[in-house]
Protein backbone atom coordinates (compact mmCIF):
# COMPACT_ATOMS: atom_id res chain seq x y z
CA UNK A 1 0.00 0.00 0.00
CA UNK A 2 1.20 3.28 -0.79
CA UNK A 3 2.06 6.10 1.54
CA UNK A 4 0.53 9.41 0.40
CA UNK A 5 1.33 12.96 1.73
CA UNK A 6 -0.90 15.65 1.49
CA UNK A 7 0.85 19.18 1.69
CA UNK A 8 -1.33 21.93 1.99
CA UNK A 9 -2.27 24.48 4.83
CA UNK A 10 -5.10 23.46 5.97
CA UNK A 11 -5.36 23.32 9.84
CA UNK A 12 -7.99 19.56 10.56
CA UNK A 13 -7.59 20.54 14.43
CA UNK A 14 -6.72 17.54 16.73
CA UNK A 15 -10.15 16.04 17.04
CA UNK A 16 -11.14 14.99 13.70
CA UNK A 17 -14.92 16.09 12.03
CA UNK A 18 -17.25 13.57 11.48
CA UNK A 19 -17.08 14.61 8.08
CA UNK A 20 -13.06 15.22 7.96
CA UNK A 21 -13.18 11.56 8.93
CA UNK A 22 -15.04 9.70 6.57
CA UNK A 23 -12.39 11.12 3.81
CA UNK A 24 -9.82 9.30 5.18
CA UNK A 25 -11.58 6.17 5.62
CA UNK A 26 -12.30 6.53 1.99
CA UNK A 27 -8.22 6.98 1.49
CA UNK A 28 -7.65 4.36 3.75
CA UNK A 29 -8.83 1.88 1.48
CA UNK A 30 -6.16 2.77 -0.84
CA UNK A 31 -3.56 4.02 0.79
CA UNK A 32 -1.47 4.92 4.42
CA UNK A 33 -2.69 8.51 4.63
CA UNK A 34 -0.61 11.31 5.95
CA UNK A 35 -1.36 15.30 5.91
CA UNK A 36 1.58 17.90 6.80
CA UNK A 37 0.04 21.22 7.66
CA UNK A 38 -0.10 23.95 10.38
CA UNK A 39 -1.28 23.95 13.49
CA UNK A 40 -1.12 25.97 16.88
CA UNK A 41 1.35 23.66 18.03
CA UNK A 42 4.40 21.54 16.64
CA UNK A 43 2.93 18.08 16.95
CA UNK A 44 2.21 14.30 15.51
CA UNK A 45 -1.09 13.48 15.82
CA UNK A 46 -1.87 9.59 14.84
CA UNK A 47 -5.77 8.66 13.87
CA UNK A 48 -7.40 5.66 13.21
CA UNK A 49 -7.13 6.41 9.46
CA UNK A 50 -4.80 9.53 8.88
CA UNK A 51 -1.36 10.72 10.51
CA UNK A 52 -1.34 14.14 10.59
CA UNK A 53 2.02 16.78 10.84
CA UNK A 54 1.68 20.05 12.48
CA UNK A 55 3.66 22.70 12.25
CA UNK A 56 3.14 25.42 14.72
CA UNK A 57 2.43 28.69 12.18
CA UNK A 58 3.74 31.99 13.24
CA UNK A 59 1.43 34.67 13.94
CA UNK A 60 1.30 36.92 11.10
CA UNK A 61 -0.80 35.45 7.94
CA UNK A 62 2.02 36.47 5.26
CA UNK A 63 5.24 34.73 7.92
CA UNK A 64 2.75 31.53 7.50
CA UNK A 65 2.78 31.42 3.89
CA UNK A 66 6.54 32.15 3.60
CA UNK A 67 7.20 29.76 6.27
CA UNK A 68 5.41 26.99 5.30
CA UNK A 69 5.80 27.18 1.29
CA UNK A 70 9.47 28.37 1.48
CA UNK A 71 11.22 27.42 4.62
CA UNK A 72 10.12 24.29 5.58
CA UNK A 73 12.49 22.15 3.52
CA UNK A 74 14.35 20.15 6.67
CA UNK A 75 10.94 19.46 8.33
CA UNK A 76 9.79 18.08 5.41
CA UNK A 77 12.32 15.84 4.03
CA UNK A 78 12.69 14.49 7.67
CA UNK A 79 9.15 13.49 7.27
CA UNK A 80 9.63 12.16 3.76
CA UNK A 81 12.28 9.60 4.80
CA UNK A 82 10.69 8.77 8.38
CA UNK A 83 7.50 7.73 6.64
CA UNK A 84 8.53 6.58 3.49
CA UNK A 85 6.45 8.57 1.57
CA UNK A 86 5.09 7.37 -2.13
CA UNK A 87 3.17 10.28 -3.93
CA UNK A 88 3.19 14.00 -2.25
CA UNK A 89 -0.07 15.94 -3.60
CA UNK A 90 0.36 19.67 -2.81
CA UNK A 91 -2.21 21.77 -2.54
CA UNK A 92 -1.36 24.66 -5.27
CA UNK A 93 1.45 25.09 -7.48
CA UNK A 94 3.26 26.77 -4.62
CA UNK A 95 3.00 24.46 -2.27
CA UNK A 96 4.29 22.24 -4.38
CA UNK A 97 7.93 24.13 -4.52
CA UNK A 98 9.29 22.31 -1.63
CA UNK A 99 8.05 18.83 -3.14
CA UNK A 100 9.28 19.40 -6.33
CA UNK A 101 12.89 20.77 -4.28
CA UNK A 102 13.06 17.73 -2.40
CA UNK A 103 12.34 15.04 -5.52
CA UNK A 104 15.20 16.95 -7.52
CA UNK A 105 17.73 16.67 -4.68
CA UNK A 106 17.14 13.73 -2.60
CA UNK A 107 14.64 11.11 -4.51
CA UNK A 108 13.84 11.28 -7.89
CA UNK A 109 11.26 8.51 -7.54
CA UNK A 110 8.83 10.05 -5.38
CA UNK A 111 5.64 11.25 -7.13
CA UNK A 112 4.53 14.74 -7.00
CA UNK A 113 1.16 15.66 -7.99
CA UNK A 114 -0.09 19.74 -7.99
CA UNK A 115 -3.87 20.12 -6.82
CA UNK A 116 -5.87 22.91 -8.30
CA UNK A 117 -8.84 24.47 -7.71
CA UNK A 118 -9.50 26.72 -10.89
CA UNK A 119 -7.32 29.67 -11.66
CA UNK A 120 -5.00 29.73 -8.67
CA UNK A 121 -3.21 32.69 -9.47
CA UNK A 122 -6.19 34.51 -10.05
CA UNK A 123 -7.13 33.53 -7.07
CA UNK A 124 -4.36 34.26 -5.19
CA UNK A 125 -3.81 38.05 -6.44
CA UNK A 126 -7.52 39.11 -6.45
CA UNK A 127 -9.16 37.16 -3.14
CA UNK A 128 -6.92 39.82 -0.73
CA UNK A 129 -4.90 43.17 -1.26
CA UNK A 130 -0.99 42.92 -1.31
CA UNK A 131 1.27 45.76 -1.22
CA UNK A 132 3.44 44.95 -4.18
CA UNK A 133 1.02 42.90 -5.81
CA UNK A 134 3.02 43.38 -9.49
CA UNK A 135 6.44 41.39 -7.41
CA UNK A 136 4.32 38.98 -5.88
CA UNK A 137 2.57 37.99 -9.18
CA UNK A 138 5.61 38.02 -11.02
CA UNK A 139 7.32 35.58 -7.96
CA UNK A 140 4.09 33.27 -8.15
CA UNK A 141 3.62 33.13 -11.99
CA UNK A 142 7.72 31.90 -11.90
CA UNK A 143 7.17 29.14 -9.29
CA UNK A 144 4.03 27.94 -10.97
CA UNK A 145 6.07 27.67 -14.00
CA UNK A 146 8.60 25.80 -11.74
CA UNK A 147 6.67 23.29 -10.12
CA UNK A 148 4.05 22.83 -13.33
CA UNK A 149 6.95 21.47 -15.08
CA UNK A 150 8.79 19.39 -13.13
CA UNK A 151 5.54 17.81 -11.56
CA UNK A 152 4.24 14.47 -11.92
CA UNK A 153 0.39 14.89 -12.55
CA UNK A 154 -1.83 17.07 -12.10
CA UNK A 155 -4.78 16.92 -10.25
CA UNK A 156 -7.96 19.86 -10.56
CA UNK A 157 -11.62 20.11 -9.88
CA UNK A 158 -12.94 21.11 -13.08
CA UNK A 159 -12.67 19.92 -16.54
CA UNK A 160 -11.74 22.83 -18.58
CA UNK A 161 -8.33 24.47 -16.81
CA UNK A 162 -7.53 21.28 -15.91
CA UNK A 163 -7.25 19.92 -19.40
CA UNK A 164 -5.30 23.64 -20.31
CA UNK A 165 -3.22 23.03 -17.57
CA UNK A 166 -2.39 18.96 -18.73
CA UNK A 167 -1.70 19.89 -22.41
CA UNK A 168 0.35 23.47 -21.45
CA UNK A 169 2.66 21.64 -19.37
CA UNK A 170 2.31 18.10 -21.45
CA UNK A 171 1.39 16.05 -17.93
CA UNK A 172 -1.22 13.26 -17.21
CA UNK A 173 -4.33 14.58 -15.08
CA UNK A 174 -7.28 13.64 -13.27
CA UNK A 175 -10.07 16.32 -12.18
CA UNK A 176 -12.96 15.25 -9.70
CA UNK A 177 -14.07 17.78 -7.28
CA UNK A 178 -13.10 18.19 -3.54
CA UNK A 179 -14.44 16.36 -0.55
CA UNK A 180 -18.28 16.51 -0.14
CA UNK A 181 -20.11 14.49 2.52
CA UNK A 182 -22.53 12.94 1.06
CA UNK A 183 -24.01 11.85 4.67
CA UNK A 184 -24.51 15.32 5.79
CA UNK A 185 -25.89 16.94 2.63
CA UNK A 186 -29.03 14.59 1.83
CA UNK A 187 -32.14 14.83 0.48
CA UNK A 188 -35.24 15.53 2.54
CA UNK A 189 -38.77 16.01 1.98
CA UNK A 190 -39.21 19.29 3.96
CA UNK A 191 -40.98 22.33 3.08
CA UNK A 192 -39.34 25.08 0.89
CA UNK A 193 -39.87 28.46 1.58
CA UNK A 194 -36.49 30.30 1.49
CA UNK A 195 -34.02 31.40 -0.87
CA UNK A 196 -30.50 31.09 -0.16
CA UNK A 197 -27.21 32.48 -0.50
CA UNK A 198 -23.98 30.75 0.82
CA UNK A 199 -20.14 31.68 1.13
CA UNK A 200 -18.12 34.05 2.54
CA UNK A 201 -19.47 37.25 2.38
CA UNK A 202 -16.62 39.01 0.42
CA UNK A 203 -16.58 40.81 -3.15
CA UNK A 204 -15.75 38.11 -5.04
CA UNK A 205 -18.97 36.62 -4.16
CA UNK A 206 -21.19 39.90 -5.60
CA UNK A 207 -23.51 39.70 -2.42
CA UNK A 208 -23.98 43.23 -3.27
CA UNK A 209 -25.41 42.56 -6.66
CA UNK A 210 -27.80 40.08 -5.17
CA UNK A 211 -28.60 42.28 -2.63
CA UNK A 212 -29.91 44.71 -5.40
CA UNK A 213 -31.18 42.49 -7.63
CA UNK A 214 -32.98 40.37 -5.43
CA UNK A 215 -34.73 43.50 -3.82
CA UNK A 216 -35.90 45.24 -7.42
CA UNK A 217 -37.32 41.87 -8.29
CA UNK A 218 -39.31 41.92 -4.76
CA UNK A 219 -40.62 45.40 -5.66
CA UNK A 220 -41.31 44.97 -8.97
CA UNK A 221 -43.13 41.40 -8.76
CA UNK A 222 -44.43 41.90 -5.45
CA UNK A 223 -42.56 38.88 -3.97
CA UNK A 224 -42.28 38.49 -0.50
CA UNK A 225 -40.22 35.33 0.27
CA UNK A 226 -37.44 35.78 1.86
CA UNK A 227 -33.30 35.61 0.91
CA UNK A 228 -31.26 34.32 3.53
CA UNK A 229 -27.72 35.18 3.58
CA UNK A 230 -25.33 32.66 5.60
CA UNK A 231 -21.73 33.46 5.85
CA UNK A 232 -18.68 34.32 7.57
CA UNK A 233 -17.54 37.82 7.63
CA UNK A 234 -14.03 37.75 6.08
CA UNK A 235 -14.09 41.63 4.80
CA UNK A 236 -15.84 43.73 7.18
CA UNK A 237 -15.63 47.00 5.14
CA UNK A 238 -17.75 44.65 2.39
CA UNK A 239 -19.58 42.76 4.89
CA UNK A 240 -20.92 46.42 6.49
CA UNK A 241 -21.55 47.58 3.29
CA UNK A 242 -24.15 44.55 2.43
CA UNK A 243 -25.35 45.22 6.06
CA UNK A 244 -26.11 49.09 5.26
CA UNK A 245 -27.38 48.21 1.57
CA UNK A 246 -30.48 46.08 3.61
CA UNK A 247 -30.55 48.62 6.18
CA UNK A 248 -31.15 51.94 4.33
CA UNK A 249 -33.20 50.19 1.67
CA UNK A 250 -35.40 49.21 3.91
CA UNK A 251 -35.31 45.47 2.60
CA UNK A 252 -37.55 43.40 4.60
CA UNK A 253 -37.40 39.96 2.77
CA UNK A 254 -33.15 39.36 3.47
CA UNK A 255 -31.74 38.40 6.63
CA UNK A 256 -28.19 37.75 7.39
CA UNK A 257 -27.75 34.27 9.61
CA UNK A 258 -23.73 34.67 9.98
CA UNK A 259 -21.76 31.28 9.94
CA UNK A 260 -23.79 27.75 10.14
CA UNK A 261 -22.21 24.50 11.02
CA UNK A 262 -22.56 21.92 8.11
CA UNK A 263 -25.80 20.17 9.30
CA UNK A 264 -27.61 23.48 9.85
CA UNK A 265 -26.51 24.45 6.05
CA UNK A 266 -27.51 21.26 4.99
CA UNK A 267 -31.08 21.89 6.67
CA UNK A 268 -31.19 25.47 4.89
CA UNK A 269 -30.71 23.98 1.97
CA UNK A 270 -33.22 21.24 2.23
CA UNK A 271 -35.94 23.64 2.78
CA UNK A 272 -35.13 26.22 0.28
CA UNK A 273 -36.28 26.56 -3.00
CA UNK A 274 -33.28 28.01 -4.47
CA UNK A 275 -30.00 28.57 -4.03
CA UNK A 276 -28.28 31.73 -5.62
CA UNK A 277 -24.90 33.18 -6.40
CA UNK A 278 -23.31 36.10 -8.37
CA UNK A 279 -19.70 34.94 -7.96
CA UNK A 280 -16.93 36.47 -10.44
CA UNK A 281 -14.77 33.85 -10.20
CA UNK A 282 -14.61 29.86 -8.76
CA UNK A 283 -12.91 26.85 -9.34
CA UNK A 284 -15.58 24.03 -9.05
CA UNK A 285 -17.90 25.61 -6.02
CA UNK A 286 -18.49 22.60 -3.65
CA UNK A 287 -21.86 24.77 -2.50
CA UNK A 288 -23.65 23.65 -5.73
CA UNK A 289 -22.45 20.11 -4.76
CA UNK A 290 -23.93 19.98 -1.41
CA UNK A 291 -26.87 21.85 -2.98
CA UNK A 292 -27.77 19.47 -5.53
CA UNK A 293 -27.29 16.72 -2.96
CA UNK A 294 -30.24 18.23 -1.21
CA UNK A 295 -32.17 18.48 -4.41
CA UNK A 296 -31.90 22.35 -4.45
CA UNK A 297 -31.69 23.91 -7.87
CA UNK A 298 -29.44 27.13 -8.07
CA UNK A 299 -29.25 30.54 -10.03
CA UNK A 300 -25.64 31.36 -10.56
CA UNK A 301 -23.51 33.33 -13.27
CA UNK A 302 -22.00 31.77 -16.43
CA UNK A 303 -18.18 31.92 -15.74
CA UNK A 304 -15.68 28.54 -15.53
CA UNK A 305 -16.59 26.37 -12.97
CA UNK A 306 -20.31 26.82 -13.00
CA UNK A 307 -21.82 26.66 -16.53
CA UNK A 308 -19.97 23.72 -16.87
CA UNK A 309 -20.99 21.24 -15.77
CA UNK A 310 -23.71 22.55 -13.26
CA UNK A 311 -25.62 24.59 -16.19
CA UNK A 312 -25.27 21.80 -18.91
CA UNK A 313 -26.08 19.40 -16.78
CA UNK A 314 -27.45 20.21 -13.63
CA UNK A 315 -30.09 22.20 -11.78
CA UNK A 316 -28.53 25.49 -12.64
CA UNK A 317 -30.12 28.36 -14.17
CA UNK A 318 -27.39 30.87 -15.94
CA UNK A 319 -27.24 33.95 -15.91
CA UNK A 320 -24.14 36.74 -17.26
CA UNK A 321 -21.63 38.02 -14.74
CA UNK A 322 -23.34 41.06 -13.23
CA UNK A 323 -26.54 41.30 -15.79
CA UNK A 324 -29.21 42.59 -13.71
CA UNK A 325 -31.91 41.97 -16.35
CA UNK A 326 -30.88 38.33 -16.90
CA UNK A 327 -30.90 37.75 -13.40
CA UNK A 328 -33.97 38.73 -12.50
CA UNK A 329 -35.39 37.64 -15.94
CA UNK A 330 -34.16 34.13 -14.60
CA UNK A 331 -35.45 34.61 -11.68
CA UNK A 332 -39.00 35.00 -12.32
CA UNK A 333 -38.45 31.86 -15.18
CA UNK A 334 -37.96 30.03 -11.93
CA UNK A 335 -40.54 31.64 -9.50
CA UNK A 336 -43.46 31.36 -11.98
CA UNK A 337 -42.76 27.82 -13.36
CA UNK A 338 -43.25 24.39 -10.91
CA UNK A 339 -42.62 21.96 -13.20
CA UNK A 340 -38.99 23.62 -14.67
CA UNK A 341 -38.45 23.74 -10.38
CA UNK A 342 -39.35 20.17 -9.94
CA UNK A 343 -37.05 19.60 -13.44
CA UNK A 344 -34.33 21.70 -11.94
CA UNK A 345 -33.95 19.71 -8.71
CA UNK A 346 -34.36 16.48 -9.87
CA UNK A 347 -31.18 17.35 -12.45
CA UNK A 348 -29.29 18.81 -9.31
CA UNK A 349 -29.42 15.63 -7.20
CA UNK A 350 -28.49 13.82 -10.30
CA UNK A 351 -25.57 15.15 -11.25
CA UNK A 352 -24.21 15.89 -7.54
CA UNK A 353 -24.56 12.15 -6.23
CA UNK A 354 -22.81 11.22 -9.88
CA UNK A 355 -19.94 13.40 -9.01
CA UNK A 356 -19.75 12.88 -4.98
CA UNK A 357 -21.62 9.98 -3.92
CA UNK A 358 -20.30 7.40 -1.58
CA UNK A 359 -16.61 6.32 -2.14
CA UNK A 360 -16.16 8.31 -5.33
CA UNK A 361 -13.54 10.96 -3.59
CA UNK A 362 -11.63 7.51 -2.45
CA UNK A 363 -12.21 5.64 -6.08
CA UNK A 364 -10.86 8.48 -7.29
CA UNK A 365 -7.65 9.02 -5.88
CA UNK A 366 -7.19 5.52 -6.61
CA UNK A 367 -7.58 5.95 -10.30
CA UNK A 368 -4.42 8.45 -9.58
CA UNK A 369 -2.66 5.91 -8.49
CA UNK A 370 -3.16 3.68 -10.94
CA UNK A 371 -2.25 6.51 -13.64
CA UNK A 372 1.45 7.38 -11.64
CA UNK A 373 2.39 3.82 -11.63
CA UNK A 374 1.10 2.91 -15.24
Amino acid sequence: MKNLLFYGSTNYGKTLSKSDNLKFIELKRHFNTHVMTLGNNKENIKHDNVQISYLKKPKSLIAQYFYFYFFNFRNFKKYCIKNNIDIVSAKDPIAGFIPILYKKIYNNDIKIIIEHHGDFLDLLLNQRNFKFKFLLKIMAIRISEFTYKSCDFIRGVEKTYTLKLAKKYNKNYHYFPAWVDYTIFEKNNLERNNFLFIGNVIPRKGVDFIIKNFNDFSIKNNFKEKLLIVGENQNSDYFNKCIELVKQNGIKNIEFLGKKSQDEISYLLSSSRLLIMASNYEGLPRVLIESGLCATPSLATDIQGIKEPFGSDGGTLIYELNNSLEFESQLKKFVNNKDLENKLRNKAYSLSTRMSGANSFGNNWFKIMEKLYE
